[in-house]
């Protein structure tokens, strides 16, 4: 995708064929460095690599789907899914729907999750709306918009949803309490995508899907932001098709495990 140096007015909105997992999309994005290197990035299959041996993904929920660029891609790798695409903040809600229009298999909610059902402040990105928080940070403006957050597990229930196959969570901080909150969904989680902006949040988000994940892919963006892939454990191909090296706790003098 080639697009001109980005102009002054963040608000402005060119139009792009990206090429998707299957064809050609025709999507709508902010003219800004920072929205087009996203969208490049998902669109690529970089950012939210798909897992080749996952199957039967019937149900996607994206958290944080800003303009839209992750709920398209994942739509159209999985026409047979549903998706679920949850955005709270009014400038990127307004692409989003323009952008998942198109997509029999999109539903938009304008809302945010969270750990519990409250009204909050989204602080719009100062270079992105992809940057927007509720929290006020150097990367943030001060100038907030009114939103309203619900609880995770409450909405998945509203919805009807009972299994989530797949599950994106990028809302710059916000990762923990949400996936907090669908605790009891993540287990059955085939493909989970998560952002995480602390090493606090990286450790505790794995500390979560220990059990019942494997750290598929990932990239570091900085010491303290990156962006990880969990698989299903069960889903993981079997030991003739991996290779593992574990050394015992308290290793003296015997051999190590190799798987």
């Amino acid at each position: 995708m080639n697009h001109d140096e980005a102009g002054e007015n963040p608000l402005e909105v060119v139009e792009a064929n990206l090429q998707g997992p299957l064809a050609m999309v025709p999507f709508r994005l902010f003219k800004t460095d920072a929205c087009f290197q996203v969208a490049n990035d998902i669109f690529s299959g970089a950012t939210y690599p798909v897992v080749p041996f996952v199957a039967n993904v019937n149900t996607i929920l994206d958290v944080g789907a800003n303009i839209g660029a992750a709920s398209v891609y994942l739509a159209t790798a999985y026409p047979q899914a549903q998706v679920y695409a949850v955005e709270p903040g009014c400038l990127s809600l307004s692409l989003l729907r323009q952008n998942t229009e198109p997509f029999s298999n999109i539903r938009v909610f304008p809302v945010g999750l969270y750990s519990s059902e409250e009204t909050s402040v989204l602080f719009p990105g100062k270079n992105d709306g992809v940057e927007s928080s509720i929290c006020s940070t150097a990367r943030t403006t001060d100038q907030g918009e009114p939103i309203h957050l619900v609880r995770a597990s409450h909405f998945l229930s509203q919805q009807g949803i009972t299994a989530v196959d797949i599950l994106k969570v990028d809302t710059e901080g916000c990762e923990v309490p949400i996936l907090k909150s669908l605790i009891e969904y993540l287990p059955e989680v085939k493909v989970l995508y998560v952002e995480y902006h602390s090493e606090r949040d990286r450790r505790m988000i794995d500390e979560m899907l220990a059990e019942t994940h494997i750290l598929w892919s990932g990239h570091i963006k900085f010491a303290y932001r990156g962006e990880f892939c969990y698989v299903k454990r069960e889903l993981v191909p079997d030991e003739n098709q991996t290779h593992s090296c574990e050394i015992p706790p308290h290793w003296t003098e015997r051999e190590p495990s190799c798987l």
